[in-house]
């Protein structure tokens, strides 16, 4: 099957600058919200630290939010061990109750 999604040009602002990006047209909404998400979370460092460099304040909020995303990705494994055990201890006791009867 052909791949039906078409790309396109965006520009996106971040700190003042803009950056020329291609996305599938689908993911335009997608895309420019994060940019505006980023571009919020550098702003509000850099209004915190006003006497960093761009690039320390872009290197920062990325460690920032990778840490997020990365705290995010544990718990999310966590409480999907945690209910894979949960079922697997329910399967087993159905298992059971059906062996009894």
């Amino acid at each position: 099957m052909a791949d039906d999604s078409q790309t396109k040009s965006i520009r996106v602002h971040i700190l003042g600058r803009e950056y020329a990006l291609r996305v599938q047209e689908e993911d335009e909404a997608f895309t420019r919200e994060v940019a505006s998400f980023v571009n919020a979370r550098m702003e509000q460092f850099r209004d915190q630290h006003p006497e960093q460099a761009e690039l320390t304040t872009a290197v920062i909020t990325a460690l920032a939010l990778a840490e997020e995303l990365h705290t995010l990705e544990e718990k999310q494994t966590g409480s999907t061990e945690a209910l894979n055990e949960e079922l697997d201890q329910l399967a087993n006791r159905l298992g059971s109750a059906v062996e009894e009867d």
